[in-house]
């Protein structure tokens, strides 16, 4: 069962637990080579290759069910494909499954770094009034 590392709304409860169906072990984790960027007129970041410097400070989940793997998929959409990346943590590297954004997707870059903090207190009441009532449906 893999691991899935997560950089945006996936890395907070209230997200990650209305997508998956399964209760999983996380930790604090880095991606080296990968800089976040936020989404022009979204909330909601992308991670894309940078210099070797670069880095993303994540959560990783360990041994994701292939059923919850394929909510993942589902709802991460046609902008992202799923790499397989090593992550740091304090317990040392894990190989983990990490959503990148697809190269032909690269406009909707915003300049600005994503920034969870401002997510966890304002951005995330937007998200999971419009992107998660369709996950109910």
């Amino acid at each position: 069962m893999p691991n899935v590392f997560t950089y945006g709304s996936l890395m907070f409860d209230p997200v990650w637990s209305r997508i998956v169906a399964g209760s999983y072990d996380r930790c604090d984790a880095i991606l080296q080579g990968y800089e976040r960027k936020g989404v022009r007129g979204e909330v909601y970041p992308v991670v894309v290759p940078s210099s070797e410097h670069s880095q993303v400070r994540g959560v990783v989940y360990i041994g994701v069910l292939s059923s919850d793997l394929r909510r993942l998929d589902q709802f991460e959409g046609e902008y992202y494909f799923r790499k397989t990346l090593l992550v740091a943590t304090e317990e040392g590297a894990l190989s983990a499954e990490v959503y990148i954004l697809k190269e032909e997707y690269y406009a909707v870059i915003s300049p600005e770094e994503w920034d969870p903090v401002q997510f966890s207190t304002t951005g995330i009441h937007y998200f999971m009034h419009h992107y998660m009532k369709t996950e109910e449906q």
